[in-house]
């Protein structure tokens, strides 16, 4: 007997991940997809412009997804000020939730959110689609099984090509502390405290080098600080092209692995290179694993679907979330604006 789809709403579809999401949320079998609720004319027709993210359906009222029983799960995709008000209502009406980095620009927004969920025993999920891709879950499972031995240095590098408008909310107001770590460094945060855990000092360096009128963030690197490893962070808003540099590398006392890159870019596909065997298997202690498919923002969603019916279990949980969002804020430091009405 095949498994009923769960069924699934979207609230909001501004997010530069929305078009990602909106794919597989109308194409897994495994989804039965209620409507989408982005009452923004532009963003629609942005959407329904591109192939990844057309034809979905969507509803002019919110409370046809909230108030609708057989909908299990909300997927919060809005611009990144609508996202804490429609996730605070998707908690409110009892639906498991999936949102979009960041959790909010304070610390309040994350707490609030995860300790709604976790009291009413919902599940909250954080956007964060590296997480769970298959050569960054080799990783994360090597970690796991202690095969790495003592981590004394994790490396993230997380970058965007340059726009010239990066500085500037969707509004045109100005963007977030932090700029361009908060934006991607959220990303390469995540998956550096999913192996060393939450730092003991972060020493923050955030330099303002090509938007010096605005004073947005664009270019970072940022050194945690723990009892026997560190971490470093490079990000920044001025590379001449964002996919193939990116990696995220862990070295061990018994084994290290180099993700890179994250995504497909010309000749490269996704792979991660794991040594094994320590100091003495040298060159030849090497493997390099291909990730076997390339479908950006499926494994979140996929994730998220399972985990409703029960066929799985969060990897990671409301600490873990809540820990990196006070990371980042205290790398980046709050922001002082008001959430967006919805």
């Amino acid at each position: 007997m095949s498994t009923p789809p769960v069924r699934l709403g979207m609230l909001g579809a501004r997010h530069s991940h929305a078009p990602g999401k909106l794919r597989w949320l109308r194409d897994l079998a495994s989804i039965d997809l209620a409507g989408v609720y982005e009452p923004c004319a532009q963003a629609r027709a942005a959407n329904e412009a591109e192939p990844n993210s057309a034809g979905v359906p969507y509803v002019d009222d919110l409370g046809q997804l909230l108030d609708d029983p057989a909908l299990l799960g909300i997927v919060i995709g809005g611009a990144e000020r609508q996202n804490p008000p429609y996730a605070r209502l998707a908690l409110q009406a009892g639906k498991h939730v999936l949102m979009e980095k960041a959790c909010g620009w304070t610390r309040a927004h994350v707490d609030e959110l995860t300790g709604r969920a976790e009291r009413a025993g919902l599940l909250f999920q954080m956007g964060y689609n590296n997480r769970l891709t298959p050569h960054v879950r080799r990783v994360l499972d090597m970690q796991a099984r202690g095969e790495f031995g003592g981590v004394f240095r994790v490396r993230a590098h997380m970058s965007s090509a340059y726009q010239p408008n990066a500085d500037r909310y969707v509004d045109g107001s100005a963007y977030f502390s932090g700029g361009i770590f908060y934006n991607l460094g959220s990303h390469a945060l995540d998956l550096v405290m999913a192996v060393l855990g939450t730092p003991q000092r972060v020493h923050p360096f955030l330099r303002c080098d090509r938007f010096r009128d605005s004073g947005y963030v664009d270019n970072a690197t940022v050194v945690l600080e723990y009892p026997r490893a560190a971490a470093t962070l490079e990000v920044s808003h001025l590379e001449t092209e964002q996919i193939r540099p990116r990696s995220f590398e862990v070295y061990g006392s018994a084994a290290q692995a180099v993700v890179s890159p994250w995504a497909a870019i010309g000749d490269r596909a996704p792979a991660v290179a794991v040594h094994l065997g320590g100091v003495g298997a040298g060159a030849d202690g090497w493997r390099v694993y291909g990730s076997g498919r390339e479908r950006p923002f499926a494994d979140d969603v996929e994730a998220f679907a399972a985990c409703i019916r029960g066929d799985r279990q969060p990897r990671f949980t409301y600490a873990h979330d809540r820990a990196v969002h006070h990371t980042l804020m205290d790398i980046c430091g709050e922001s002082d604006v008001e959430e967006a009405a919805v």
